[in-house]
């Protein structure tokens, strides 16, 4: 079942993939016809933030999960941007027990978390089941210069670790959508994001790595 659950929200991702990849090039036209390559790259279309990349990735899940006709699918939600307060889910039963706690403790520790509780991008759970989530996923939304990214994935990285591990949920899933530093191949940062992910796939067993850019959005111009 969760199995079944995870490969959803995989194809959720794919279609979301398609979607983008179908529209973004139509905008230039239809918005700025006189706009260059320059100005396209700097154009952020239907994923303006993180929360918008999450919204869409839900409603393709929903799509899926209403083609479902086993009862087993009728009572799952998708909640996003959750914070993991312990007395929030104090009817819950995990794999272990005051696990939300040891999952802050060790966030802070690893230096994840400064203070506060956990937030969560993506849970995927029975409404009517108080056990330990079916899914939880962190999204990654890059449409603009941060930092250290590499930092960034990896923090969400362990928190996910810390889920599964603790047994908070049963599968995790990290998504990565790049609507910046794909273009900039010249540059180092690009390179050491797609290695870190892949490294994140051969090495860190249990999580499943998605991962797209924008690159479509140039579709109408000479790259």
């Amino acid at each position: 079942m969760v199995t079944q659950v995870k490969q959803m929200l995989v194809e959720a991702w794919e279609k979301f993939r398609d979607y983008y990849d179908t529209k973004a090039p139509r905008y230039q036209d239809s918005w700025r016809p006189e706009l260059n390559r320059a100005g396209a790259l700097e154009s952020h279309w239907i994923c303006w933030d993180e929360n918008d990349l999450t919204f869409h990735i839900g409603r393709f899940f929903y799509d899926i999960l209403k083609e479902k006709k086993e009862s087993l699918f009728s009572n799952i939600e998708i909640h996003f941007e959750k914070p993991l307060v312990p007395r929030q889910f104090r009817d819950y039963v995990f794999e272990t027990e005051n696990c939300l706690d040891t999952l802050r403790t060790r966030l802070i520790e690893n230096g994840v978390l400064n203070a506060g509780h956990p937030n969560v991008d993506l849970i995927i759970a029975y409404e009517n089941r108080p056990y330990r989530f079916l899914l939880c996923a962190e999204v990654k939304c890059f449409r603009g210069f941060v930092l250290d990214p590499i930092q960034m994935i990896n923090a969400d990285i362990e928190k996910l670790k810390a889920l599964r591990e603790l047994g908070i949920a049963k599968k995790v899933v990290f998504m990565l959508f790049d609507d910046y530093y794909w273009y900039k191949r010249g540059r180092k940062t690009a390179k050491k994001i797609e290695d870190e992910l892949d490294r994140i796939k051969k090495e860190e067993n249990g999580i499943t790595v998605l991962f797209h850019t924008s690159e479509a959005k140039l579709e109408n111009y000479d790259c």
